[in-house]
């Protein structure tokens, strides 16, 4: 790879790039409650029951529909709390109005990301019926998963995540697996991959545990790199040896964007990245608040800017947090920040500035570059994967 980019890209102004965006991610909190506390989480209110209304999502749909932004599909993520913790019934009537909108059942694709501990035989079938995609949050072996992820009383939640992978299992519902590595894990990579082998899923993903909102610390911060390396190289050795039974998330994306490295890319040759270009990421919370850029901003408080949220789906248009001015400024950083990127970084073109929440909980800006997670899950894979093809073919020094 070359040190720096060969060309950089040409930023354009907020008109210049909506006229030619499409809406790619719709993350919608059902509600904020979840009904576990993992230590590690960035939700600051997961203890509020409160739920969006039928008249909130109504009008979100509206809004999006409206906006011209709805291209070949559209993924509707379930998140910001745990989705299942609110009743079958909501949905089927949620489900009911979504449909009504004209070809929201071609361009809408369901997805839940899910702790799995609240699944049953009335969930398989509500997800068969409209085909959603699902999404477990699995740590490893319980061991390991129990360690950050328990009730609020303190018991270990393995068991019940493990019960609803089954259930899923049993009911030929396919579902990949995001599992957070914590300090626990890095001393663990052989348990970990058998763990996840042994499951028979089709793919995970590994979130490094991140400074971010209400997690304001993280267990990995003692931890120097070298140990995230190593745990990553023993995995991805234990994997290629096995002859890659499991689908790890990193390594393939790092495989497919050395392999074709025009795959994510625009009509401009520059990467599209969800997280940078306004509203191919909409986030509305229960309240109806919405937001662009990272879904981990949304309600997130600011010391730096007036608010993360930009408008709202019962009195603005999506096109109106153009003109907002706390929207301005998070843009502008985000902008500088995407050219601090293209300029400093050989791995710009696998990520176009990678996300801009990661920025801010761990450098105190948009306006700045590199991360520790974007040096452990985008930089480090790439090494070891073009590092792995590069012995194969016999191209190492």
């Amino acid at each position: 790879m070359t040190s720096s980019p060969t060309a950089l890209p040409q930023f354009k102004s907020p008109t210049e790039t909506l006229e030619q965006v499409f809406l790619g991610v719709l993350v919608i909190q059902p509600s904020p409650f979840c009904n576990i506390n993992c230590d590690y989480c960035y939700l600051p209110h997961r203890t509020s029951k409160r739920r969006m209304t039928m008249e909130v999502l109504g009008k979100t749909m509206e809004r999006v529909f409206e906006s011209g932004l709805v291209g070949p599909q559209v993924q509707v993520l379930w998140h910001a709390g745990e989705p299942l913790a609110v009743p079958l019934g909501w949905y089927e009537e949620a489900f009911s109005i979504i449909d009504q909108f004209p070809q929201a059942k071609e361009k809408i694709v369901h997805t839940f990301q899910s702790n799995g501990t609240l699944l049953n035989q009335k969930w398989c079938d509500f997800i068969h019926k409209y085909d959603v995609e699902i999404g477990l949050s699995i740590d490893g072996p319980e061991f390991i998963h129990d360690h950050h992820r328990k009730t609020r009383s303190g018991r270990g939640t393995h068991a019940q995540a493990m019960r609803g992978a089954k259930l899923l299992q049993e009911n030929g519902i396919p579902f990949g697996v995001v599992a957070v590595i914590s300090d626990v894990s890095l001393d663990h990579p052989d348990e970990i991959f058998d763990f996840f082998v042994g499951m028979g899923i089709d793919g995970v993903g590994f979130n490094i545990e991140e400074v971010e909102g209400a997690n304001d610390s993280s267990s990995l911060a003692p931890s120097p790199e070298l140990r995230v390396r190593q745990f990553l190289q023993h995995v991805f050795e234990r994997n290629r040896a096995a002859g890659f039974p499991l689908k790890i998330r990193e390594f393939e994306i790092a495989r497919e964007s050395i392999i074709d490295p025009f795959s994510n890319r625009g009509s401009d040759g520059t990467y599209f990245n969800l997280e940078t270009n306004p509203l191919a990421m909409i986030n509305v919370d229960c309240d109806g608040n919405f937001s662009t850029f990272s879904p981990e901003l949304l309600g997130q408080s600011t010391a730096d800017y007036q608010t993360f949220n930009f408008g709202n789906v019962r009195t603005d248009n999506l096109f109106a947090l153009t003109q907002h001015p706390a929207f301005e400024q998070v843009y502008e950083d985000v902008r500088a920040g995407n050219q601090r990127c293209a300029k400093s970084c050989e791995f710009w073109n696998v990520c176009g500035g990678a996300s801009p929440s990661n920025k801010y909980y761990e450098n105190g800006s948009f306006n700045s570059a590199e991360t520790h997670h974007c040096r452990c899950m985008i930089q480090m894979p790439m090494e070891i994967v073009l590092e792995d093809m590069e012995s194969r073919l016999g191209l190492q020094k």
